[in-house]
């Protein structure tokens, strides 16, 4: 049987997979797109050096340190000037490689009924009955020891509304934006704030949920914008930028990754993030995939990315999850309860309800491991991302076939 996590004595039965619609969505920058696909006219082009050399025709809309990696430029060819960027990027260049810079688009979860499940004790929040993945995971007997104190989940999403209810007490700041034009890390889509408020709803204020690490510190980090689109060169960014707040700031960072394509192509620039993101002593976790086939990416670079998939209430595989030998964890992933935001967003076009809804997903899987994770590393802050990493998968309940298997990795 393949894992299933139990942490601080935690019984973690981790699941996800949001549900679909048939039509993707726009990303922030073009007309409709397809996930996975490369945006026209964009490229990434990877250097050794801060310094990009001058290429004739090529324009450079901005630039990202990756550390070991190399620096990474988002770049353009001239309008009319017919420039082949590939060529351009010759030998002799100070050039290490070049890609197209592809497009990353989050599909509409669908809104479901909730399953009743066992009332935490001294439960005080009026939805948690219908929390049922809770109990499942041992959180309660887990808070005794620790409540995600000290310990930061950084939300690399659509962004976070930060002033929910349930959420507003436990926010580092509003957050910041590399999607669209926002100044700042508030949810335009809808999809990041539910993500929170599973890791770190605040426990027991008599308004609606609590989080499975309900006094952890939640920083929004918005990469994906209002139509629910962005590229992997976001994505980069957002990562990147949570790394550097746990050093800058002296904290454990978790940097929860409810996002990713289906293409199974590793591009360099996203496993640079996670080598700086890993460098920088931070644990990524990233959901692994909704379309039941192999796990995308950033999931599947497993040398830096922990792959969580989805289970349902029954311990099975969620229909939905992706497969394969990069899934690290399984996840309650099926009708979460969970936060949403408290204004108008897209998707709520698409039947979600404003301030709370029920979704499933390994978009809902990955940030209850990110709970767990958070849970364990408020009690060890002395251990590094790898060690945590370990411990998590290490300790989880087995599921499925005797030891590690493609369904549920290492644990449920």
């Amino acid at each position: 049987m393949s894992n299933a996590i139990r942490p601080l004595t935690l019984a973690v039965a981790l699941v996800s997979g949001c549900s679909t619609v048939s039509a993707p969505l726009a990303t922030t920058n073009s007309a409709p797109a397809v996930d996975g696909q490369a945006i026209p006219g964009e490229w990434i082009i990877q250097t050794r050096t801060a310094a990009l050399p001058v290429l004739k025709g090529v324009t450079v809309i901005q630039s990202l340190d990756l550390g070991p990696a190399g620096t990474f430029h988002k770049a353009v060819a001239r309008s009319g000037q017919g420039v082949d960027i590939r060529r351009a990027c010759g030998a002799g260049s100070g050039v290490v490689g070049v890609t197209t810079n592809r497009a990353v688009v989050l599909k509409a979860p669908l809104p479901q009924a909730s399953l009743p499940g066992f009332v935490m004790p001294l439960a005080q929040d009026p939805l948690a009955k219908d929390q049922w993945y809770l109990p499942c995971i041992g959180v309660e007997s887990a808070r005794g020891r620790a409540r995600g104190q000290g310990v930061v989940a950084a939300v690399v999403d659509t962004g976070v509304d930060y002033r929910h209810p349930d959420l507003m007490a436990n926010m580092v700041s509003n957050g910041v934006s590399y999607a669209d034009t926002k100044a700042d890390g508030l949810d335009a889509f809808g999809h990041g704030t539910h993500v929170a408020g599973i890791i770190d709803a605040v426990a027991g204020n008599g308004e609606g949920i609590a989080g499975a690490a309900p006094e952890t510190r939640i920083l929004p980090v918005a990469v994906l914008g209002a139509k629910g689109g962005g590229s992997i060169f976001s994505i980069a960014q957002g990562i990147q930028y949570a790394a550097d707040y746990g050093v800058n700031n002296k904290v454990r960072v978790v940097i929860n990754l409810s996002l990713g394509s289906a293409t199974t192509t590793e591009d360099p620039i996203s496993r640079a993030a996670g080598l700086y993101a890993t460098y920088e002593g931070a644990l990524p976790i990233a959901a692994a995939g909704n379309h039941s086939g192999e796990v995308g990416s950033p999931a599947r670079i497993t040398d830096y990315c922990m792959a969580v998939a989805a289970t349902d209430n029954q311990n099975a595989k969620a229909a939905f999850s992706c497969l394969g030998p990069q899934i690290a964890v399984a996840a309650p992933g099926v009708d979460i309860m969970n936060s949403t935001p408290t204004y108008r967003v897209p998707l709520n076009d698409k039947g979600l309800p404003r301030n709370y809804a029920a979704l499933k997903g390994t978009t809902m899987a990955t940030p209850v491991v990110a709970g767990v994770a958070v849970l364990v590393w408020s009690q060890h802050p002395e251990w590094t991302w790898s060690l945590m990493r370990e411990y998590v998968q290490r300790t989880a309940t087995d599921l499925g076939k005797a030891g590690r298997d493609d369904i549920y990795g290492l644990a449920r």
